[in-house]
């Protein structure tokens, strides 16, 4: 096979959607720990550590599907991506890529060089032949919400050096309940070739509908529950704006319940546009609310919703 081939196969099951989305959660994590804090540092003294971020969770995410592809060989319909033939040294590609990224990572900061070393070995207890926890019932749920939920925007938020809150706790614990919402959803197509290879995940034990109605479950408590708290202050009210985006996700999870034999990768890609809008939306209102604090000398960021946690006095002074 010649390198230009391998290359090219290789960054299709890298899924670069997917890994642009992943690569988000700590650079959201590392924005969090600023706006907790009010922050209002200019962009361009923090742009060296969000690229590092960036790019340590680009290359381990693709590392990580490297080792899933050389597991599964996957012939059928992938979420966000599409599939290709599996290049025989995939699984060393990805350990490689996988170990470079941890040690970028040592970097950045110790917390988040943590972080990304548990990631790393997640992703091989993941999908090593031997280990793999991805064929099991509670294993892919496990590495899933932990390393991608968790560790990935506490990576980002360590390097901010905000401290420890009850808001930082909530906003973690539903970041995770909302992973596991999309670690379900894109099982819900996948239960022949789940099947056939002798997992025991979800969708092969419990079928697509429950599979999807665990999956929306999860998405809609995450999402509801962030709604309540912007409407009682605990963020701020402007993301609000979000909620159109929340509702039409609700449609859709409604009408792809309908549909026959848990529905089609097209299903799973909508959805992923959808909460993707929902997120841009809920961050641009974080944004207005920061914009507007500074343009009338109020408080910004976490020091300025209608709820501050008082760990957050010494920051807000």
């Amino acid at each position: 096979m010649s390198a230009r081939l391998t290359a090219g196969r290789l960054v299709a099951l890298a899924r670069p959607k997917g890994a642009l989305l992943i690569a988000s959660l700590p650079v959201t994590g590392f924005g969090y720990g600023l706006w907790a804090i009010g922050s209002t540092i200019h962009p361009r003294y923090v742009a060296g550590t969000l690229s590092l971020l960036f790019g340590v969770w680009v290359v381990a995410h693709a590392g990580t599907m490297w080792l899933n592809a050389a597991l599964d060989d996957d012939q059928g319909e992938v979420l966000l991506g599409r599939p290709v033939q599996v290049p025989k040294r995939a699984a060393l590609y990805g350990y490689l890529a996988i170990g470079g990224a941890v040690a970028v990572s040592w970097t950045i900061d110790r917390v988040t060089f943590a972080c990304a070393a548990i990631c790393a070995v997640l992703s091989v207890l993941y999908s090593h032949p031997k280990l793999a926890l991805k064929p099991t019932p509670l294993g892919g749920p496990l590495v899933n919400g932990l390393g991608y939920g968790a560790l990935s925007p506490i990576a980002g938020w360590a390097a901010t050096g905000a401290p420890l809150t009850w808001r930082a706790v909530i906003t973690v614990a539903l970041g995770v309940v909302f992973l596991l919402g999309i670690y379900w959803m894109a099982q819900v197509f996948q239960y022949e070739e789940d099947a056939e290879r002798g997992y025991r995940t979800l969708v092969v034990t419990a079928g697509p509908k429950v599979t999807l109605r665990v999956a929306s479950v999860c998405l809609v408590v995450s999402a509801g529950a962030a709604v309540a708290l912007c409407a009682v202050g605990v963020y701020p009210r402007a993301v609000l704006a979000s909620v159109p985006f929340w509702i039409w996700m609700l449609v859709h999870l409604r009408r792809w319940a309908e549909a026959p034999d848990g529905g089609t990768q097209k299903h799973a890609d909508r959805l992923v546009l959808i909460v993707t809008l929902a997120v841009v939306a809920a961050i641009a209102g974080a944004y207005g609310h920061q914009v507007h604090a500074i343009l009338n000398g109020l408080p910004t960021g976490g020091c300025g919703t209608a709820i501050v946690p008082d760990a957050l006095d010494h920051a807000c002074e």
